[in-house]
């Protein structure tokens, strides 16, 4: 067969992301390359399908995930193997092309510089129950920032979808984890997560509305207090047909010498499924007073058979 090693080659997709980017501080634009993510994607074989994501940036080359996920297994179970983003949290899970907004929010920086995420297994279950409920537990070798040696790091996740209306679904998530830092010592992190969407079945309009709350603590770290540090952020995307969107988001986390606010707003325009172009203006109160303004006009796009991440 000619074409039997063509049909033996996976998926091949690649999501390419640049911006011109502004601030009030420097008042002068910079084009930045912000990344291309290649992704390979197919079934191994009747028992395992592997995902492997490399992320291409100014700075690095990096294997973002690499992961097989089991196929046949009883009881409602699933395995997930090899580096993968931390099932903690929704934002956590997801890439930077699947999110709405450009820049993530201030608050994920409790969880980590990038995304949690690193080498393990993640053992899913899915429950049996009238509705959507899914209990996650993983085992995974961290480093949240840079400079951080992996350790092991335990994280728990209890995700849960309602139907709540005609064309509308509530999610609503629950996670823990614990790192070890040192011998004695831990870092703890908890959070919380709303997920609403509406979309009329016979619209291509929807809105969705999210919100994620994160609290970290360490425990018999040397000179760290062992009080909870807490941040949070929610926002609205509204979709009004095929090719325009617009979104709002306000947040909140723990700086130097007090709080951080932001209030982000996001016009988008997509001229096809595989193209994406975005205006975020952010305007930040700082500690002491301070105020930072920043805009960012980004491109995005899209080739080949990208299969669909995680919901």
């Amino acid at each position: 067969n000619p074409f039997a090693r063509v049909l033996m080659l996976p998926d091949i997709s690649a999501i390419g992301n640049v911006s011109l980017a502004w601030d009030d501080q420097t008042k002068k634009p910079e084009f930045r390359f912000e990344e291309l993510e290649l992704g390979l994607q197919a079934v191994v074989d009747p028992y395992l399908r592997a995902d492997a994501f490399i992320s291409f940036s100014s700075a690095e080359v990096a294997v973002e995930e690499a992961y097989v996920t089991s196929l046949a297994l009883p009881a409602g179970l699933q395995l997930k193997a090899g580096k993968f983003k931390a099932p903690f949290g929704r934002l956590n899970q997801t890439h930077p092309h699947v999110q709405e907004f450009l820049e993530a929010p201030l608050a994920v920086g409790l969880l980590a510089d990038e995304s949690l995420s690193g080498a393990g297994v993640d053992v899913s279950w899915l429950v049996p129950t009238p509705w959507f409920a899914e209990l996650h537990l993983a085992a995974q070798s961290t480093a949240p920032a840079e400079g951080d040696a992996a350790r092991l790091t335990g994280v728990a996740r209890l995700s849960q979808f309602f139907e709540v209306g005609d064309g509308a679904t509530l999610g609503v998530g629950l996670s823990a984890a614990r790192r070890d830092e040192a011998p004695g010592q831990f870092r703890d992190l908890a959070g919380g997560d709303l997920f609403l969407k509406i979309r009329p079945p016979d619209s291509r309009s929807y809105l969705t509305v999210s919100a994620e709350l994160y609290a970290r603590r360490f425990l018999d770290v040397p000179d760290v207090p062992e009080s909870f540090e807490k941040g949070w952020w929610a926002q609205a995307f509204y979709r009004f047909g095929p090719y325009y969107g617009a979104g709002a988001r306000y947040e909140r986390a723990p700086a130097e010498g007090g709080e951080q606010q932001r209030v982000v707003g996001l016009l988008a325009w997509l001229p096809s499924e595989f193209e994406r172009i975005r205006l975020e203006v952010s305007r930040d109160a700082l500690p002491g007073g301070a105020h930072a303004l920043t805009a960012l006009l980004n491109l995005e796009f899209g080739i080949g058979a990208h299969g669909a991440h995680p919901f």
